[in-house]
């Protein structure tokens, strides 16, 4: 990629470089959901050559390190960040003080959650670029960045946040290219999905997946090269790109399907532009090529139970026990089409506020009629009112499920009290492997099934139980340690204060584990390729991912060897 970086110079708004430009700065090169066994298997394949090529090189080392539960970009990226992942149960969850919806596809969220770690840390990316990330780590340009993309900031202050985009288009020959890409792109998950029919392959519902596709698998990626590209060459101090290609195409099709591994070639060329522009640069970087989780090939849990959720589940429950009048059910749609669904009360919360009101009311209210979640309004009306929901936060193999709308947890007996029955109706799906909450003594309790009786977490037998669950779940772990590690990761997750009153994981028989999501790669909780990422980093910088379980202490270490 040749990028004529002189006609941008005084085009472009830089970002002020206060740190002298002797002192070595870092490049983070994040391949989202790739595992160490798919990497491997990619490269096998000679799908990734230029990493290949790089291991080659006397210099380079590569790990597999841990990550525990919950295995997902939210919890991985503030531990990166911020140096705190406390408190991050999932992808979405249920924030117990207020009753608000936290997901990570909303900006809104991100922007929350950010804004508390701010307040309490130090940002990773002071002075430096923030690309296709879920926060900016306090980075003075943080393009594609879910907590700083707002329609409110577009065209006022947050602009720095999309000039690289603005130079992107002006550079013609980069920008033709990437029509070219797009019109590719399009045509091949038209063929893709013509095979899926004809051969009668799984896939997840498509509703919007191809345009998904074509920002993660295109626009995205070229964008964020194009830019680190420029600030690499200027000498940033440090700069943190994510490639999402691959995770959106194994959650559609699975992490080892060939339309996912065949996403991580163009991927590879990119290390290639990078490394390469970091060899010219008058500032010295240290590269780190890392996932920030991993994928389990993965089964829908509503394919398995008869086409019904967990939603359904509850909701027959209730009216059995002639309780439906009482309470509702919610659980989280997490299709392409409730992503349009979703984007359109955002836009309308917009237009709702000052003179734009007039519009809303004339445009939107026809449309909000026919596509917004039914039941949201609803379920923020009832918070701590009468009038009870149940709601079902699910965060791919892991499901937050809350019960009470007090500020604390639920126990078991509270469940059983409230619900008689329910939780024995859940502990006879065979497709639910795990289920955790706290009893009346604040402990954390598992549904032992050799006892057939919840027992608290320690007094369980896990190394020696007969629950296939727990075997298959620690089977990819080599160690005694990183296995004591992962079952101590379930541990805190469940005394998150956040978390669900009851936590379901959904079984896993050591080849595919039970989605609660629509998807066919799954990460978000324990089992499998999901705990196992990797990273590709200099043999010369004295520290050891082979030896890490948190993300919390990669910021650590680079926040004091780079940053301080």
């Amino acid at each position: 990629m040749k990028i004529n970086l002189k006609i941008f110079k005084k085009s472009i708004r830089k970002i002020k470089i206060s740190k002298p430009i002797d002192k070595k700065g870092f490049v983070i090169f994040q391949i989202d959901g790739l595992s160490k066994e798919a990497l491997d298997k990619a490269m096998s394949r000679n799908l990734m050559p230029n990493l290949k090529k790089m291991l080659a090189i006397k210099g380079f080392r590569m790990d597999e390190y841990l990550t525990g539960v919950p295995s997902d970009t939210p919890f991985f990226q503030a531990g990166l960040l911020y140096g705190d992942n406390n408190n991050i149960p999932g992808f979405r969850w249920i924030e117990k003080q207020t009753g608000e919806e936290i997901i990570f596809k909303n900006p809104a969220s991100a922007g929350h959650i950010e804004e508390i770690l701010s307040k309490k840390h130090a940002g990773l990316l002071k002075g430096g670029s923030s690309y296709v990330n879920l926060f900016s780590g306090g980075a003075s340009r943080a393009t594609f960045t879910l907590s700083t993309f707002s329609i409110r900031y577009l065209f006022k202050k947050k602009v720095r946040n999309f000039d690289i985009f603005i130079i992107f288009i002006f550079h013609l020959v980069t920008f033709l290219k990437t029509i070219f890409y797009v019109f590719f792109e399009f045509l091949f998950e038209l063929w893709e999905k013509f095979l899926d029919f004809v051969w009668a392959r799984s896939a997840r519902p498509e509703g919007l997946f191809p345009f998904a596709r074509i920002m993660s698998n295109v626009i995205f990626k070229e964008i964020e090269t194009f830019g680190a590209i420029m600030d690499i060459s200027r000498g940033v101090p440090s700069v943190y790109l994510n490639y999402t290609g691959y995770d959106e195409l194994s959650h559609h099709r699975g992490p080892y399907s060939m339309s996912a591994l065949r996403a991580l070639k163009p991927i590879d060329r990119k290390i290639k532009y990078i490394f390469n522009e970091i060899k010219k640069s008058r500032r010295k970087y240290d590269l780190f090529i890392l996932s920030d989780h991993g994928h389990t090939p993965s089964l829908p849990f509503v394919h398995l139970n008869y086409d019904k959720k967990l939603e359904n589940i509850i909701s027959e429950f209730l009216t059995e026990n002639k309780k439906s009048a009482q309470f509702s059910v919610y659980e989280f749609d997490t299709g392409y089409n409730a992503s349009l669904k979703r984007l359109m009360i955002y836009v309308s919360d917009f237009f709702k506020k000052g003179a734009c009101s007039s519009i809303y009311h004339k445009f939107f209210d026809i449309i909000e009629e026919n596509i917004t979640l039914k039941g949201k309004e609803e379920i923020y009306l009832n918070w701590g009112k009468e009038g009870k929901i149940i709601y079902i936060m699910n965060s791919g193999p892991m499901s937050n499920l809350y019960f009470s709308d007090k500020p604390f947890k639920m126990t078991i007996e509270n469940i059983e009290s409230f619900y008689p029955g329910l939780i024995s109706k859940f502990t006879q799906i065979k497709h639910i492997g795990l289920i955790v909450g706290h009893n009346k003594n604040k402990e954390i309790v598992v549904f032992d099934k050799d006892s057939e009786l919840f027992k608290p977490f320690d007094e369980v037998k896990i190394f020696d139980s007969r629950d296939l669950f727990f075997k298959n779940m620690l089977a990819k772990l080599e160690t005694d340690e990183k296995k004591n590690i992962l079952i101590g990761s379930i541990k805190d997750f469940c005394n998150f204060k956040n978390s669900g009153d009851l936590i379901l994981f959904g079984n896993y028989d050591g080849k595919y584990i039970v989605n609660f999501e629509n998807q066919f790669g799954a990460h978000g909780g324990a089992g499998g390729e999901q705990n196992i990422p990797f990273a590709v980093y200099s043999e010369s910088i004295r520290f050891n991912f082979g030896e890490i379980n948190n993300s919390c202490q990669i910021y650590d270490f680079l926040y004091n060897n780079y940053v301080a």
